[in-house]
């Protein structure tokens, strides 16, 4: 399998291809959602990376949910024995009392009524042709920072290998309002964004979220 620039990405492989059958949902911004800042994103090491969250996060937050600043982003690789291996990805920070508290994420938008994910996976297929993919990045203007995950998602509509369209979708790091069920951080759903034209591989198509330069 090729060398993967931009890392992971989302959703358990049995759903994989019932979701991408779907059309792409684009939806409208959250009320709280502002216009997206341009975005630098971050590679993964196998095993375990961590992100310092200085200037990112309301430094409230941090201090109250994670003292030592530090995002942890622990990666593995599930074996299939076929094309449909995939990345399992687990985020965490550690709390007041030296626990690691999970990291949770907002569903794709179809799956709204599932409530949050506890891990993200990818669906790397041949590593030729991604079907799902995905990157953390940090906003490059720092008049607006923050923490974000985005996910890159080909809308199969053909052979796996076929070029086909593609969507990103953008959540951001976060406080929990208190909500029950919600982690006390976790990345919440901003927008998605659906390309111009088709891409054999999500890992191409999630270059599109950072435009050279940034």
């Amino acid at each position: 399998m090729r060398e993967r620039v931009f890392g992971i990405g989302s959703c358990h492989p049995k759903r994989i291809l019932g979701l991408a059958m779907t059309m792409a949902l684009v939806l409208p911004l959250p009320a709280s959602a502002a216009e997206l800042p341009p975005l630098r994103p971050h590679a993964l090491n196998e095993g375990e990376t961590r992100f310092a969250l200085g200037g990112k996060l309301d430094p409230r937050a941090i201090r109250e949910i994670a003292p030592d600043g530090v995002l942890h982003v622990l990666q593995s690789w599930r074996e299939n024995g076929n094309a449909w291996g995939y990345h399992d990805l687990t985020v965490t920070v550690r709390d007041t009392e030296g626990r690691f508290s999970l990291v949770g994420s907002d569903p794709l938008p179809e799956n709204a009524k599932d409530g949050l994910r506890d891990h993200l996976q990818d669906a790397p297929h041949t590593g030729e042709d991604a079907i799902l993919s995905l990157a953390f990045a940090t906003s490059a203007d720092p008049a607006r920072p923050g923490f974000y995950l985005v996910e890159c998602q080909r809308m199969i509509d053909g052979p796996v290998p076929d070029p086909a369209p593609a969507r990103l979708i953008y959540f951001k790091l976060v406080a929990s309002d208190g909500t029950p069920g919600w982690t006390p951080l976790y990345f919440q759903f901003q927008r998605v964004v659906q390309l111009e034209g088709r891409f054999d591989s999500a890992d191409e198509a999630l270059k599109k979220a950072f435009p050279p330069g940034r």
